[in-house]
């Protein structure tokens, strides 16, 4: 038995071509049908194919330029300037032809000017336009909607009737401009006039580095952002809204893969479990957090990171954001109830040797035989059982230790833990599904101030942090 060979021209080359048809030519099942651009405005103030790149109709464009020998081209200006001069002294011409020569007579009279005295040169210029549809009446409908533009540009055009062939491969990046349509369509222009054809002006976001986002709206280009150019954006924030269904968790993951290819670290806070698998695939880290969880995070933690390495006030810091926690555990406090509940946080984290001195958070410890200063670790901190037990002595704050019994003997005890994981991967998903509708908020929290912690340890790294149904955060942080 003979193998066959299979070769990267087979790949490209098309199942079909049917040439049959003089309107248009038939390659696996799409139409494509040629317009020539044979006459254009006199002066020209603006881009004129603007209007032709910014439509989302599906068109290929394509521009040929041939430059022209400047000692040739004036040579033949001036026999023709001199041959027209004498056609206009004869009287014998009607008005209409003396007209026409006067018209020829000035514009050759103009380009010679322009390239002896400004140094423009002359070039021969062609441009073809293919458009193309799985839909031939719909190809006739865009035929007649980019031909209305062109018109309107100052752009005359023409079909290629029984040359659809010739024109399309002049449209193919083969920089084949091919003899048969090249006659019909040659119009001379001068260097200052190729800018009014510059193609390379649709609305686009295209950045070097970034990664692909989508297609835009009005032309269907693509964009590509880089978020971390801090050069070009002020941050690297981005939401992500639509109705149920639309796709949002999905474009997620896309990003997620592509991010993940550049090396970016990633944490995901995911309430619905829907990250699980790229989160394998990807040999990423799963952190679950509920009842039937043996990984544990403890609120309480100071971590060395919480804070810039120039700042000053861990436990300042850290009040502040348990203060936001507390509203969501006992509900929206008047200014008296957090002033009460700070002074039991300070005094909960003083039982533990921490104060608002930065140095109490740092312990001496024996090392190999050598004894070095370390930032304390969770075993060293206070958990949500040691609030408690400060908050139910005082009559002030009985109603919060009650508000607590569930963190501590309840449901949601798994709260109540030392942190017993430690973290290096470069893709962490959060899985707070166990969680419910009605402490999902809790789980949202702990690991938002997790992650944004190891943020900012080295901000020259690149790191993202998806937060996936954050309205279910402030709709429980708000009344």
């Amino acid at each position: 038995m003979i193998e066959g060979t299979l070769t990267e021209k087979d790949v490209l080359t098309p199942s079909y071509v049917n040439l049959t048809n003089p309107k248009y030519i038939e390659i696996d099942e799409m139409f494509y049908s040629c317009l020539l651009c044979i006459n254009y405005y006199r002066e020209q103030n603006d881009l004129i194919l603007k209007s032709l790149i910014d439509t989302n109709v599906n068109i290929n464009i394509s521009i040929f330029y041939e430059k022209q020998d400047t000692y040739k081209t004036i040579k033949e200006l001036t026999y023709h300037i001199g041959n027209i001069g004498v056609e206009l002294k004869d009287s014998n011409q009607n008005k209409q032809d003396i007209d026409i020569a006067a018209f020829s007579y000035n514009d050759a009279k103009y380009i010679r000017k322009e390239m002896q005295i400004n140094n423009e040169e002359m070039y021969y210029m062609y441009i073809y336009l293919t458009v193309f549809s799985k839909d031939k009446k719909e190809l006739e409908y865009l035929l007649n909607k980019i031909e209305g533009i062109a018109q309107s540009r100052g752009i005359q055009t023409r079909r290629a009737y029984f040359r659809e062939e010739q024109s399309y491969i002049s449209t193919l990046p083969f920089m084949q401009n091919h003899d048969d349509v090249k006659k019909v369509t040659k119009r001379n222009i001068l260097t200052s006039g190729l800018l009014s054809t510059y193609p390379f002006v649709s609305s686009s976001i295209f950045d070097e580095n970034g990664i692909f986002i989508g297609t835009n709206v009005y032309n269907n280009s693509l964009v590509f952002i880089d978020r971390y150019n801090t050069e070009k954006y002020k941050n690297a924030n981005i939401c992500i809204f639509g109705t149920s269904g639309a796709g949002k968790s999905y474009y997620t993951k896309l990003l997620i893969l592509r991010n993940r290819l550049l090396g970016i670290e990633q944490y995901i806070i995911d309430p619905e479990r829907e990250y699980i698998n790229i989160c394998k695939n990807l040999e990423g880290t799963l952190f679950k957090i509920g009842a039937s969880s043996s990984t544990y995070i403890n609120l309480f933690d100071i971590r060395k990171e919480c804070i810039e390495d120039s700042e000053q006030g861990y436990l300042l810091t850290k009040i502040g954001k348990l203060i936001g926690f507390f509203n969501l555990v006992f509900g929206e406090m008047n200014e008296e109830e957090k002033a009460i509940l700070e002074e039991k946080l300070i005094e909960c984290y003083n039982k533990k040797g921490i104060t608002f001195d930065d140095n109490s958070l740092y312990v001496e410890k024996d090392i190999n035989g050598r004894v070095e200063t370390i930032f304390k670790e969770s075993k060293d901190m206070p958990i949500l059982e040691d609030l408690y037990n400060i908050l139910k002595q005082d009559e002030k704050t009985k109603l919060f230790a009650v508000k607590l019994t569930p963190f501590i003997k309840g449901s949601l005890n798994f709260l109540n833990h030392h942190t017993n994981i430690k973290v290096n991967s470069k893709l962490i998903v959060a899985d707070i599904y166990e969680l419910g509708e009605e402490n999902i908020k809790y789980g949202m929290y702990i690991f938002i101030e997790l992650f944004y912690d190891k943020i900012k340890k080295d901000r020259n790294v690149k790191k993202a942090i998806y937060l996936d149904e954050i309205w279910r955060l402030i709709r429980g942080n708000v009344k």
